[in-house]
């Protein structure tokens, strides 16, 4: 399956029959499976009892994504150091990363996006959507090019040399993630207009960010660069027209099989269908999700009239939870990498995380300040926009709010091997090591 917003290709994908790619027994799959499961589930408990204890103690200070981060990096020690895969210090780093990125595509992103857009105020944004596609389309490309430009400046200080790799890393970095932000904001009832455009732009900037990186990823000649022009809007509106008419699709299911009489085969047919939506845009080449989200953004608003009140509370709910239970999964994931985190990888971290907020500064503030002149001659005919002007404080919070997570750490896995054939042995695995380091500190 294609890596999740990718689109870079729309053909359908050739899979190598199993018996050619797994060498392995089932029993030593089975038993390998069971172990980590085991240590996974376990390590999950304790960190659902930690984060309730720093909830009711108001610790605001500590994110919940924290200390999911932290027990991950307790369940990566504890499998290195065991002998779960055969042996001691046996725990390999591809095989981390495969299973990273299984889980995260095929699990955890669909529910994510699908809960955001079943429960997102429609009325705030579509009332700022041109603004969250000017901060999210413009200011990405801004950062990400303020920031390749800054890597290159520092090449003396860290391990990157190469104009093409800054560029790959500038990408995957700028694929914002305000998982633990979007948490707080919520539970502080902060300006809706606020919540809003920072929620809109960490879903759309994916599309941008992911496409541009995976552009470079795959790069084999200067046409690429010309394609990369055309593929964002492409992906960006593709992806949205796909979404909503397949939602179209589900809400005529819904009002001819009358399958909201039973509340049970409802909340069902509405959990699996975001998996579906979310698997098909990435088997046709669109953004998984772009589309889940504005699928799920035009079912929050028709599939409740086919629902009763109790059932559309228990899907809300029920969604809601299983989010929750993703994003604890992915924070945990990204923990275990911290076994194979090197020196040269925490130097490049370092500088990444202060380059990160110079590109940041760069995107964001220039967009809101354009943003605010666009809403000063349209408030000229519509005076409601006057009161929905970007303030400094909103302004600063955005910045601050422009984190990285899970997908930022998947895509440093899959870069290419051209990584480390223009920049050194082993470069790869310290962009890995920078990403993780990156993640952890603006939680």
């Amino acid at each position: 399956m294609a890596l999740a917003s990718a689109g870079y290709n729309s053909t359908w994908h050739h899979i190598e029959p199993l018996s050619l790619i797994c060498d392995t027994t089932s029993e030593t799959l089975d038993a390998w499976a069971r172990q980590y499961i085991l240590a996974f589930a376990g390590m999950a408990l304790l960190a659902l009892v930690a984060g309730h204890v720093v909830h009711i103690a108001h610790l605001s200070f500590l994110p919940e994504a924290l200390v999911s981060v932290a027990f991950g990096a307790l369940l990566g020690t504890i499998l290195y150091f065991s002998t779960w895969g055969g042996e001691s210090r046996g725990m390999d780093n591809e095989l981390e990363s495969v299973m990273f990125g299984f889980v995260l595509k095929c699990f955890c992103l669909p529910v994510i996006i699908f809960e955001s857009g079943w429960s997102l105020r429609l009325r705030d944004f579509v009332s700022q959507f041109g603004y969250i596609l000017l901060v999210a389309v413009l200011g990405t490309t801004v950062s990400i090019l303020v920031v390749a430009q800054l890597i290159m400046a520092t090449s003396d200080y860290h391990v990157i040399q190469d104009p093409k790799t800054a560029y790959a890393i500038a990408c995957l970095i700028s694929s914002v993630d305000p998982v633990a932000t979007l948490s707080t904001f919520g539970s502080l009832n902060v300006d809706p207009l606020l919540f809003i455009m920072v929620f809109g732009e960490s879903q759309i900037n994916d599309a941008v960010a992911i496409t541009i990186f995976q552009s470079l990823n795959h790069m084999k000649s200067s046409a690429s660069v010309r394609e990369m022009v055309f593929e964002v809007p492409v992906l960006l509106f593709g992806s949205a027209g796909l979404g909503l008419c397949l939602a179209v699709v589900f809400i005529i299911i819904f009002r001819i099989s009358r399958i909201g009489l039973s509340a049970s085969q409802a909340i069902l047919f509405i959990i699996v269908s975001c998996y579906f939506t979310y698997a098909l845009a990435e088997e046709v080449g669109m953004s998984g999700i772009i589309t889940v989200l504005f699928n799920s953004i035009l079912m929050g608003v028709y599939a409740p009239a086919h629902l009763s009140v109790e059932s559309t509370t228990l899907a809300s709910f029920l969604l809601k939870q299983m989010s929750s239970l993703a994003d604890m999964t992915i924070f945990m994931l990204c923990g275990v990498s911290v076994v194979f985190v090197t020196w040269e990888g925490l130097v490049l971290g370092s500088w990444l995380c202060l380059l990160c907020l110079v590109g940041r500064a760069a995107a964001i503030f220039p967009c809101c300040m354009i943003s605010n002149v666009i809403k000063h001659f349209v408030g000229k005919r519509l005076p409601a926009e006057r009161k929905n002007y970007i303030s400094w404080k909103h302004q600063f919070m955005m910045w601050h709010s422009g984190l990285r997570g899970g997908i930022s750490l998947l895509l440093a896995k899959e870069l290419g091997t051209w990584v480390d054939t223009g920049n050194g042995r082993d470069v790869k695995e310290h962009i890995v090591d920078a990403t993780f380091l990156l993640v952890c500190a603006y939680l």
